[in-house]
C-alpha cells in the first residue's frame, strides 16, 4: 500500500482516538474516481495505521486499522462478527429494528447496516464496501437463521439504492420496537428505512407520563413514523402526530392501524403552521414531543440551527398545559446538549415557564457511542416537567 504522510496536528488527532482525515489534510489528489486504501504515518515516517480512501466521500480518508492491515474478506467478517456480538449482549427486548453496524464506532468506517425484521439495510459511505455486501448479508442470514432470517436486502452506494436481494414487494418489512409493530421502507423511506435511534426514548416518555401520573392528550411534532406518538397512546386517551410529509402521515395512520391503537390522530401540517395556530386557540397538551429533523448538518449552520430550535421550543412550550411532560429533542451533532438547554432556558424565560429537568438521553445503545470520535455522539433527548413561573 502506498504510504501518506500527514502533518503534526492531525497525526495528533489519531493518535487521540479520531479516525477522519479530511480534504486538505493530505498532499494527494483526491478526485471523484479516487478509491483505494492506503498507509497514513505521521510526519517522522512512524505508522499511524490503515485507511480507507474515496475521493466521492464527504470524509475522504478514514483510518480502519492502527496498524499495517489489508481490507478483506476476513477483516470486514471478523469486525462484523463483533458488532453482532455487541448487538446480542444489548438484549434488546421485544425488538426487531435496531442497528447492526454503526460505521466508525464499530470499526468499520463508512458501513452502517440496519435490520428492520426480516429486511436489512447497507449504507456504504465508502465505495470499498459494495464488494463485500454479499459476504456482509450471508452472515447477518446466518446469524438470525433461527429467528426468521433475512429475505431482503437494500444497498445504498453513492446516494442510490439497489434491491439485491429478495424482491421490491419484500422492501418494505415490519419489525418490531418494544412490542409496537412498524413497518421500515428500505427503498424510498427516511435514513435507511426508518428511524431508530429513538427506541429507548420512545419508552422513556412512556414511563415518566406514567410516573407523574400525567392524562390526557398528547402531541408529537415531526412524528415521522409515529414512534413517540405510538409508545404514548398505550397510556394516554388521544395523541396528535403532526408532519409535513404526507408519506410519513400515511406511515403513521398505517402503523397505528396495524397495533389496533384508535387514539392516534395522523395530522399533515407544517409543524411552524400548526404550533402558531395552537397559540392562537390557546389548546394546550399535556405531553409535548418536540423531535425535529437535524437543523444544522455542518457546523457553520449552527447560529441559524439555534435560533430555529429556539423559535421551535418556545412555541412547543407554550402548547404544553401546567404540570406537563415536555421532551426536547436534536440530532445535530454541530449543536451540543449545553447549547439545546441554554436554548431551552431562554424560550422558558421568555414563555414564563419552569423547566424541571428529569432526565437526559441520548441515541438508542445499539448505536454506540466512543468517545474519542465524536461524531459517534449527535442525538440529545431532554425530559423537563413544564410548570408556570412563580
Amino acid at each position: 500500500m502506498k504510504r501518506w504522510r500527514l502533518s503534526r496536528k492531525t497525526s495528533q488527532r489519531l493518535d487521540a482516538g479520531h479516525v477522519w482525515v479530511y480534504r486538505g489534510e493530505v498532499d494527494a489528489e483526491l478526485t471523484a474516481e479516487t478509491l483505494e486504501t492506503v498507509l497514513l504515518t505521521d510526519e517522522r515516517g512512524r505508522l499511524l495505521g490503515s485507511a480507507l480512501v474515496d475521493g466521492a466521500s464527504p470524509v475522504p480518508v478514514r483510518l480502519y486499522a492502527r496498524r499495517e492491515q489489508a481490507l478483506d474478506a476476513a477483516f470486514v467478517s471478523a469486525r462484523l462478527a463483533a458488532a453482532l456480538d455487541w448487538r446480542e449482549k444489548l438484549a434488546l427486548e421485544n425488538s426487531t429494528g435496531y442497528r447492526l453496524v454503526f460505521s466508525e464506532a464499530d470499526g468499520l468506517p463508512g458501513l452502517t447496516v440496519d435490520r428492520f425484521g426480516s429486511g436489512l439495510a447497507l449504507q456504504c459511505n465508502v465505495r470499498s464496501y459494495s464488494e463485500f455486501s454479499a459476504l456482509i448479508v450471508s452472515q447477518i442470514q446466518q446469524r438470525f437463521e433461527s429467528s426468521g432470517g433475512i429475505d431482503c436486502a437494500v444497498q445504498e452506494l453513492s446516494g442510490e439504492r439497489n434491491l439485491f436481494l429478495g424482491d421490491e414487494e419484500k422492501a418494505r418489512p415490519i419489525y418490531l420496537l418494544n412490542g409496537l409493530k412498524f413497518e421500515a421502507d428500505l427503498l424510498n423511506g427516511p435514513k435507511t428505512g426508518a428511524f431508530l435511534d429513538q427506541r429507548e426514548n420512545y419508552l422513556a416518555a412512556a414511563n415518566w407520563v406514567k410516573r407523574l401520573g400525567i392524562n390526557g392528550r398528547a402531541l408529537d411534532l415531526y412524528s415521522s413514523s409515529g414512534g413517540f406518538a405510538l409508545h404514548l397512546a398505550r397510556t394516554l386517551d388521544k395523541v396528535d402526530a403532526v408532519d409535513s410529509s404526507k408519506s410519513a402521515v400515511e406511515r403513521i395512520e398505517e402503523n397505528a392501524r396495524r397495533n389496533s391503537l384508535e387514539n392516534v390522530r395522523a395530522i399533515e401540517s407544517d409543524v411552524k403552521q400548526f404550533l402558531r395556530g395552537l397559540g392562537q386557540a390557546r389548546r394546550q397538551y399535556e405531553c409535548v414531543i418536540a423531535d425535529p429533523p437535524a437543523f444544522a448538518k455542518q457546523a457553520r449552520q449552527k447560529e441559524e440551527a439555534t435560533r430555529a430550535y429556539y423559535d421551535l421550543n418556545l412555541r412547543a412550550l407554550s402548547a404544553v398545559a401546567p404540570s406537563g411532560l415536555f421532551v426536547s429533542c436534536s440530532c445535530s451533532r454541530a449543536v451540543s446538549e449545553s447549547d439545546l438547554l441554554n436554548v431551552l432556558r431562554e424560550a422558558a424565560q421568555e414563555s414564563r415557564k419552569t423547566l424541571t429537568l428529569l432526565e437526559k438521553r441520548s441515541q438508542a445503545l445499539d448505536h454506540r457511542e466512543v468517545i474519542s470520535i465524536p461524531e459517534t455522539s449527535y442525538l440529545k433527548c431532554l425530559y423537563f416537567n413544564v410548570s408556570p413561573s412563580n
